[in-house]
């Protein structure tokens, strides 16, 4: 997987597209992949915005608190 770094001089707005222009040749070898061995695309969907949405839940408790708490990851 070839992913590519960050512009330098790009800030904010700018990053956040940048990010998304980078993953978006990953990601979509992601939802090949799993349609390839059965998995329908909404299903693929709705687990990738699952796993995205628990992603930024821990990085905001974490950014909280401080630290990361261990424990069970629970399915919407």
């Amino acid at each position: 997987m070839n992913i590519d770094q960050p512009d330098q001089h790009g800030t904010g707005l700018d990053r956040d597209l940048q990010c998304e222009v980078a993953l978006a040749p990953a990601f979509d070898q992601l939802v090949d992949a799993a349609a390839a061995v059965g998995w329908s695309e909404d299903e693929v969907a709705n687990a990738l915005l699952s796993l995205a949405q628990y992603r930024v839940q821990v990085i905001r408790d974490n950014a909280l608190i401080g630290f990361a708490i261990p424990g069970d990851r629970t399915a919407h």
